[in-house]
C-alpha cells in the first residue's frame, strides 16, 4: 500500500505475465519456433525416386534442351518435363514433354523401371543424346510398347535415375 492511501500496492510486473501458467508460457515460446522449423518441409514438394540418387541441381526443361541440343548433349544433367508416355511392358522408358518438345528417357542398362501408370512432372538425371531411330527400333516402340510412331530422330536421355514429383500441377 502507498503511504497514507488505501489503494492496493502497485505491481512491479505487467498484468499479462500472471495470466498464463509457466508451462503455457514455455509453449507460447516454443510453438512459433517449431512452426518455423517444420514449414519448409511441409511446403517442399515430394518426389518418388527410381534408380540411383540424383545430385542436387537446377533442372533444365526439355523445351530448353530441345532448342539447343548441342549445348546440353554429352554431359550428365538434370532434365525436367511432364510424363506423356511410359513403356507398357517393363516401365524402362518414359517420354517427357515441355512446351511441345519431348525427349525419351531410357533407363541406362535397364537398371531401373517406373510404374507403367506413371504420370505428372518428373526429373531425370542422365546424358542427352540426339539419336536416329532405326526401323527396327521404331517397330519395337510401336508394336511392343504401344508408343506412337517416332520421328526419324529423337532426343534421348540415357538416365541413371528419375524422380516423379508428387502434387505438382
Amino acid at each position: 500500500m502507498r503511504r497514507g492511501s488505501s489503494e492496493p500496492p502497485t505491481r512491479s510486473r505487467p498484468w499479462w505475465r500472471d495470466r498464463w501458467p509457466p508451462e503455457e508460457k514455455t509453449m507460447r515460446r516454443f510453438l512459433p519456433m517449431l512452426l518455423l522449423l517444420i514449414a519448409p518441409a511441409a511446403l517442399a514438394s515430394h518426389a518418388t525416386p527410381y534408380g540411383e540418387a540424383m545430385p542436387e541441381s537446377e533442372p533444365v526443361s526439355i523445351a530448353v534442351a530441345a532448342a539447343d541440343p548441342a549445348a546440353y548433349a554429352g554431359k550428365p544433367m538434370r532434365f525436367s518435363g511432364r510424363i506423356t508416355q511410359v513403356c507398357q511392358k517393363k516401365g524402362c522408358w518414359v517420354v517427357l514433354e515441355a512446351d511441345g518438345h519431348s525427349a525419351r528417357v531410357m533407363a541406362k542398362d535397364h537398371g531401373f523401371a517406373v510404374p507403367t501408370d506413371s504420370a505428372g512432372v518428373a526429373h531425370a538425371w542422365g546424358v542427352l543424346q540426339v539419336e536416329p531411330i532405326s526401323a527396327e527400333h521404331a517397330r519395337h516402340l510401336v508394336e511392343d510398347d504401344g508408343a506412337a510412331a517416332p520421328a526419324a530422330q529423337e532426343l534421348r536421355i540415357v538416365a541413371t535415375g528419375i524422380e516423379i514429383l508428387d502434387d505438382v500441377p
